[in-house]
């Protein structure tokens, strides 16, 4: 985490007085570039998997995608490079680049599963650090809807602060979603006002409730170009942690000294603007949270995301954050037996009226919120802390792999863990491949500015230099292609490492 800043750091920052000009943007389509691999040889190309019998002894392989954050080019791009589904594109769209990648599918009833050995596991964190999460969690949600009995989507920790920030006894200035790096990225509350992709290509992804009608004007193409020259503001000053992307903070709030948040966002917004960012950012994260509430398409379907995912076939445990070796002990013990027991808590108490007093005060919910966020089963976790990294050569190995391997001798079934949540440029093996660590930032977003929140190469910033005032920060390009890793795990207990 960043240290937060003083309020005489600050004072230079709120002095920023931006042009008053007013920005005139045009709507820009992001060009793609379309990785379009040959797929793997159909066993049932005909067949829909809602028309297949899962047989476990038949599957040869488990395909895994790590975190993906709000990078909707990437998730279809490698979903593609899977080969796991036929039919995946529109042949009379696949080629015209005025449109995004997802916007190129076909209806999922054309979708076929090409493969009937093998399944898909995404490793949760759809959401945050780039602006196409809503897209993100429509496309994957399709994805389990289409094929429920070959794709599995966990919940991440980001999915998890989005659920409990729906609770009305959290301030707007404790969410999550307030934080000023790592959370929502301002390009995404756009997506949130209109129905342009509240139905992604068939009547499965309708939302609700609909009161999300009006177009973008000019005013909002402002506010959001405002909020990312206020954002590299707060970067170039250190004050990640002071300022929270809120409309406003009540200077009175008795909590504000423990959370370190003295500003809001709008407070580093000219003056001449300030009354209408205000008005704007309330209404985009009004219709932000609107859209997962409890009964909502996108909301009941994060609800329902497990926790845990047992692959029999190849012995291994997928869970987004980690496995605390108390957890490992004394909740999962039988295996997938313990792993469906914890996935039938978490439903029962997923809703948004029990979920914040669940995570807040019961042990089941410490142990929900535990396997999401632990990383003490990656090697050279200590330096974490204060690098935001593990430790490349780490010197612990030998005494956390042996911790690793106790644990797992004590889970019925389990040979391997694998998980997402602590991010790298590659994907990563320990301890003898019982331990896979699966996050190699497939977002474009995280690949390129880290937690900091830039302008997509789709976005026109009307001329605007991507650096703040000082000269202290400058926003990195974001790639138009995608990076990163996945894996393959076959039966046969070998792991395969997929690029694009």
């Amino acid at each position: 985490m960043r240290q937060s800043s003083t309020r005489g750091t600050l004072l230079a920052l709120l002095a920023v007085i931006a042009s008053s000009s007013s920005f005139s943007l045009a709507t820009s389509i992001p060009s793609t570039n379309d990785d379009n691999h040959e797929a793997n040889e159909a066993v049932c190309p005909s067949s829909n998997e809602q028309c297949i019998a899962t047989d476990v002894s038949s599957l040869s392989s488990v395909y895994v995608l790590g975190d993906l954050h709000g990078d909707v080019l990437c998730a279809v791009s490698w979903v593609n490079r899977t080969g796991l589904i036929a039919n995946l594109f529109d042949s009379a769209l696949i080629l015209d680049a005025s449109l995004p990648l997802h916007r190129r599918l076909n209806p999922t009833s054309r979708w076929t599963w090409n493969d009937s050995r093998s399944t898909l596991v995404f490793m949760g964190d759809y959401v945050d650090k780039g602006p196409t999460s809503k897209q993100t969690v429509q496309f994957v949600r399709d994805l389990t809807l289409t094929f429920p009995n070959r794709v599995t989507a966990l919940l991440g920790n980001h999915e998890l602060e989005l659920l409990r920030d729906r609770d009305a006894r959290i301030k707007p200035d404790q969410r999550y979603a307030s934080f000023s790096y790592a959370s929502v990225h301002p390009g995404e509350y756009h997506n949130y006002l209109h129905d342009e992709d509240d139905s992604t290509n068939d009547s499965q992804s309708t939302d609700a409730p609909k009161d999300r009608t009006r177009s973008i004007d000019s005013d909002d193409r402002l506010i959001l170009n405002l909020l990312y020259q206020a954002t590299m503001e707060i970067y170039s000053h250190g004050a990640h942690d002071a300022v929270r992307v809120v409309p406003s903070i009540d200077p009175t709030n008795e909590r504000q000294h423990s959370t370190r948040a003295l500003y809001a966002i709008t407070d580093v917004i000219p003056t001449q603007h300030r009354a209408l960012a205000k008005q704007r950012l309330q209404e985009y994260q009004r219709a932000y949270l609107n859209s997962y509430r409890s009964g909502t398409v996108l909301g009941t379907w994060l609800e329902s995301r497990p926790i845990l995912h047992f692959a029999e076939q190849v012995r291994t445990l997928f869970v987004h954050g980690g496995v605390h070796p108390i957890v490992g002990r004394e909740y999962l013990q039988k295996g997938k037996e313990s792993a469906r027991r914890i996935n039938e808590v978490w439903w029962e108490h997923s809703n948004e009226d029990a979920l914040f007093d669940f995570l807040q005060n019961t042990t089941w919910g410490q142990v929900v919120y535990s396997l999401l966020t632990h990383r003490g089963n990656h090697p050279g976790y200590s330096k974490w802390e204060t690098h935001e990294h593990v430790e490349d050569d780490p010197t612990d190995t030998e005494a956390v792999c042996a911790e690793l391997q106790n644990m797992l001798a004590n889970m019925e079934g389990i040979d391997r863990i694998a998980v997402g949540h602590t991010p790298d440029f590659r994907v990563r093996f320990y301890c003898g491949e019982q331990f896979l660590a699966l996050d190699s930032m497939l977002g474009r977003g995280i690949r390129a500015t880290g937690n900091e929140y830039c302008p997509w190469p789709d976005h026109d910033m009307d001329g605007i230099p991507k650096v703040s005032r000082n000269g202290k920060y400058k926003c990195d390009d974001v790639p138009e292609t995608c990076h990163g890793e996945t894996v393959r795990i076959d039966s046969d207990g070998t792991v395969h490492i997929l690029k694009l």
